[in-house]
């Protein structure tokens, strides 16, 4: 077997490096000659000797002491500066710096001080700053710690990390290490860290020039100057790479700083992108080509501040289709995931999918999930509002994208998703959701099928159903100056003179063709006549007793007398309390089924006050009827909810220390004592009153009297309000299921209880009443529905408040701590900010409530 033989041929870079080998010994020969020369702690003539050698090999200067190097001819003088640039500065420049102290630079002379300046001004920027952060990371407070990052001020203020950034950017084949990912990753790190690294040192002496707001606009300056060269390299027909731009670009968004990035880099790129397209592939490389784990900190501050949907597809391209992890991000995570209180958002990422043929099937495909997560029943219940309206107007925004061929294309697609959504929405106790179900139904229907039977559901508008029905209109394309204003970039010129103030003068009359002598015939300037106090004239008879106020309401025939026996009612209620407890129950009956079939004046409010007043005059009886009424049968939902509303106010008004007729009761009685006292002042008393005025005390009693103790009317019957309410709520009847689809009146139900409990604080009762309460809601801790669960937190921080803190403890410790338990995970898990914030002001009650139950105080001795 013949055995080959391999004979291994120089290339010719190895040739050229067997030819330099004397050189390149010489060199490190040298090189380490100066490390020597550097590394003692004394001045001498030896030190300064390396010193200038050094700068020589740094700096374009005269080869003054490298001219007689033995080994070196004066062709291989440029070779040999760019070797020791190469392979030798950044351990000379530690060197050097390591030496540096106060005694040291005393002795510096000027030359020896410009000498050290320029050796980092001239030198490589890449290891002048990494030499620079690594020596104050590990230098500590002194005069060492303060020049470098002095010498590090100096290279970012002459723009060093552009001169980085181009010379990473520059494809350069006889310097592969310049492109290596490692020394990229450590050089991203440096940059993007160094205003930490010098902060952690120098704390609160350190300089403006790296607080964020100082360093990241220089470091965007410098990308922008960077990409500059490189369009204008690329125009030049040669390579360039924007793989260490976008890795610090990526890196400084995942630090925090996008915003800031954005705001600096958006003004000086979007008119380049208008009109080249050079810029737009440039623009789209650096975005789309940063780290995957970043692109979620760049893309979406970006989408934040772009002020027009159609320059999004001017610096990301087409990326959508060809970078699956940008789809993923546009298409599912900022549409269905997350949700932002700016409309740009949205406006962006659907518009950006509309504007091309290329990107038109995802935005149909979007459009056709957002209508179905949208209509889903499950993600209308347990997706938090703030959500659900976000994906309400990205529904709307899609709707304005369509065109007509579409519209006719995929109508049956779209109302087939729409009407299991309308009914859902309908159906929700919350009223915020029904109105945003009904405005987007409205609206989808009239811009799909035009032509076809419309949703008109006669819903209120506010701000923000204003704001929702304006998503719709598709933005127009803002000129320069707008896209100027909105990005926040001021252009003023020079020959144009600022606004001066304009004093506001007086509104001139409006020429009407009237003559002069036209106002000696106007009426306006006569006095208007008060009619504030007018009484409307009714052929009506005012009813003077309670029972004929309750004949009149039961003949509802005639319209005029049922209008003026519900306007009096509360008054005769309240001013003729005798007798009443007979006739309170049935009284109660006819206002709770009294209808407004004639559109009554403040029907809801009068008739509401006159069971108020009719509860409060008469407790035990009014409310044994309202509490068994709430769960019979042949009532609808209204009236349930307002026999609810009529107990909670009665309550509230029962436990006040002082009902108003009281109050106005004893307010006459003084006035009368204080006028007969008036009349009946003697002398004796004036004398007395004399001598009170010219006597000199030097202690005094009370300076107010003590509050006057008043029965609490609520305590005797607190029970007859609260504890029936809770006997059949899980009883199912046919047109009743409070456990069902009845929601929202459970979600009143629980409210409801809560208020009664608060208005029995201090009441003997309240900590049974509280424990009571406490095993009710229960049970309903993980409803599906968000109202129930808002209803259920704030009745557990009304249990908080009223039931003594003794009572939580010993009765009920493994109840409160599973209710901590529970309260936290709300806080942090539950999907409705409303209730993550009641979970939490539950949870601070608790605290204060512990910690003044466990204060001892100490005492006085």
């Amino acid at each position: 077997m013949v055995e080959k033989t391999f004979i291994n041929v120089p290339t010719l870079k190895e040739m050229e490096n067997l030819e330099q080998r004397p050189l390149l010994s010489e060199i490190r020969r040298m090189a380490r000659e100066i490390e020597n020369g550097l590394s003692c702690d004394k001045i001498s003539h030896n030190y300064i000797e390396m010193l200038m050698k050094f700068r020589e090999f740094v700096c374009d200067t005269e080869f003054s002491h490298l001219k007689h190097m033995e080994g070196i001819s004066s062709s291989d003088l440029a070779s040999a500066r760019s070797i020791f640039r190469q392979y030798h500065y950044s351990r000379c420049c530690s060197r050097l710096l390591n030496s540096l102290s106060v005694e040291v630079v005393s002795k510096y002379s000027k030359a020896a001080v410009q000498s050290l300046e320029s050796i980092f001004r001239n030198g490589p920027a890449t290891q002048a700053i990494i030499v620079l952060c690594t020596t104050i990371s590990k230098s500590g407070l002194g005069f060492k710690l303060h020049k470098c990052v002095s010498l590090l001020e100096t290279l970012l203020t002459d723009h060093k990390l552009a001169e980085i950034f181009w010379e990473q950017s520059v494809m350069n084949p006889s310097m592969p290490e310049c492109n290596d990912s490692l020394i990229q990753d450590q050089l991203t790190t440096t940059i993007v860290s160094l205003p930490e690294t010098v902060t952690n040192k120098l704390q609160k002496e350190t300089g403006e020039m790296f607080y964020p707001q100082s360093y990241v606009p220089l470091v965007c300056g410098d990308i922008y100057m960077t990409l500059e060269k490189v369009q204008g390299c690329l125009v030049a027909g040669s390579d360039c790479s924007l793989e260490f731009v976008s890795k610090v670009l990526g890196r400084l968004a995942l630090a925090g700083h996008a915003d800031r990035v954005w705001g600096c880099l958006l003004p000086q790129l979007y008119t380049k992108v208008h009109s080249d397209y050079v810029w737009c592939r440039i623009c789209e490389r650096v975005i789309t080509g940063v780290p995957t784990r970043c692109l979620e900190s760049v893309l979406t501050p970006f989408l934040k501040q772009l002020p027009w949907y159609g320059l999004a597809g001017r610096f990301l391209g087409d990326s959508v289709v060809k970078n699956h992890t940008i789809q993923n991000l546009l298409c599912t995570k900022l549409l269905f995931h997350r949700h932002f209180s700016q409309i740009l958002v949205v406006q962006n990422i659907i518009g950006y999918l509309a504007t091309s043929h290329t990107r038109r099937k995802l935005y149909l495909k979007v459009f056709l999930s957002l209508l179905e997560v949208w209509g889903d029943a499950s993600s209308v219940k347990h997706t938090a509002y703030e959500q659900h309206r976000y994906i309400s107007q990205a529904v709307l925004i899609c709707v304005g994208h369509l065109n007509s061929q579409e519209k006719e294309a995929y109508k049956d697609e779209f109302v087939r998703l729409l009407m299991p959504g309308v009914s859902c929405h309908i159906g929700h106790s919350d009223p915020k959701m029904r109105r945003l179900g009904m405005t987007v139904a409205e609206n989808l229907t009239r811009q799909v099928d035009q032509g076809g039977p419309q949703l008109n559901f006669q819903s209120e508008c506010d701000a923000e159903i204003d704001a929702l029905l304006a998503a719709t209109a598709v933005p127009e394309e803002p000129n320069v100056d707008a896209l100027d204003r909105m990005l926040g970039k001021t252009v003023i010129s020079e020959s144009t003179p600022l606004p001066a103030a304009v004093p506001r003068e007086a509104p001139q009359p409006s020429q009407s063709g009237l003559g002069e002598d036209s106002d000696l015939d106007s009426d306006d300037d006569l006095q208007a006549f008060d009619m504030s106090h007018d009484v409307v004239r009714t052929k009506v008879k005012v009813p003077k007793y309670v029972r004929d106020c309750m004949d009149g309401l039961i003949s509802t025939d005639d319209v005029d007398r049922v209008d003026v026996c519900l306007q009096e009612a509360e008054t005769l209620i309240r001013r003729n309390p005798d007798g009443l407890q007979e006739i309170a129950a049935e009284f109660t009956k006819v206002l709770l089924h009294l209808s407004d079939g004639a559109s009554y004046r403040g029907f809801i409010t009068r008739r509401s006050a006159a069971m108020v007043a009719l509860t409060v005059q008469c407790p035990r009886t009014v409310a044994d009827y309202l509490t068994q009424e709430f769960y019979e049968r042949n009532y609808n939902l209204r009236q349930r909810m307002d026999i609810l509303e009529v107990l909670v106010a009665a309550a509230k008004e029962l436990s006040k220390p002082s009902p108003p007729s009281t109050q106005a009761a004893h307010r006459k009685v003084e006035e009368i004592q204080s006028s007969s006292q008036a009349d009946s002042a003697t002398w004796r008393e004036i004398v007395e009153k004399r001598i009170e005025s010219k006597t000199r005390r030097f202690a005094r009693g009370r300076s107010q009297p003590l509050p006057q103790p008043m029965p609490n009317m609520f305590a005797p019957v607190a029970g007859h309000f609260f504890y029936p309410l809770m006997k059949n709520f899980d009883r199912k009847e046919n047109t009743f299921d409070l456990l069902g689809e009845d929601t929202l009146v459970l979600g009143r139900l629980v409210y409801s209880l809560g208020m009664i409990l608060y208005a029995a604080l201090h009441v003997p009762a309240s900590g049974q009443m509280g424990s009571s309460l406490l095993e009710f809601t229960w049970g309903l801790r993980f409803h599906s529905d968000v109202f129930v669960r808002q209803a259920v937190l704030f009745a557990t921080s009304m249990i908080i408040l009223v039931v003594p803190c003794h009572s939580l403890i010993s009765d009920l410790n493994a109840e409160v701590t599973e209710m901590k338990l529970w309260l936290e995970g709300v806080m942090e898990r539950d999907p409705d900010c409303e209730c993550r914030e009641l979970a939490l002001q539950a949870l601070v009650l608790l605290g204060n409530v512990m910690r003044q139950e466990f204060h001892v105080e100490t005492p006085v001795t």
